[in-house]
């Protein structure tokens, strides 16, 4: 197996995630299952877990940033995003490495500043520039290979929230996550 190249080996987990600010994850199969429905007229909708939604909530009342990635077509990812002022930003093909390094770059950010939540092949590029990169359980060995960081939630599951508390906790250790925050 090729192991993956990983920015800034000398930083432990927890440096890493100390220094994060803003959070991009990628729709399909890190914030949903990677299911996608379809209706009789060709719509597509997807399910996210409320306690993702919650989490991301405390992420962004702590004045943290989040971009959500998915492709171009999904209309219920842009509907969702816009729904709760989520920043959205489609994708087209698999050049999630340029993508990355524009919304850290919209975003005055710096690489270390920035965690990738991704589950399959095409979000390698992406992990690969984050400070941070991060995947569910179950997803696609070599995502895993590449992260820093495999949740023991899967996507659409929970992933998300022990993301955004593994990071929370680590960035304010006194302070434990409200629940029940929307």
């Amino acid at each position: 197996m090729i192991t993956p190249k990983r920015p800034r080996e000398e930083l432990d987990l927890e440096q890493r995630l100390s220094e994060i600010r803003l959070l991009v994850i990628e729709m399909e199969g890190a914030l949903t299952d990677g299911t996608t429905t379809c209706d009789h007229q060709g719509r597509e909708s997807i399910t996210t877990c409320r306690t993702d939604q919650l989490a991301l909530a405390q992420w962004r009342q702590a004045g943290n940033l989040v971009v959500v990635v998915a492709r171009e077509d999904l209309e219920a990812a842009r509907a969702w995003c816009e729904k709760r002022g989520f920043t959205f930003r489609p994708h087209q093909g698999h050049n999630k490495a340029a993508l990355m390094q524009t919304i850290i770059f919209e975003h005055e950010l710096t690489p270390p500043q920035v965690c990738y939540l991704g589950a399959e092949l095409d979000d390698l590029p992406a992990m690969m520039v984050a400070g941070v990169a991060a995947a569910p359980a179950g997803a696609n060995p070599w995502a895993q290979g590449a992260a820093h960081l495999v949740l023991s939630a899967q996507g659409g599951a929970g992933a998300v929230r022990e993301l955004v508390e593994q990071i929370l906790e680590r960035q304010h250790p006194e302070r434990k996550l409200t629940p029940g925050v929307d």
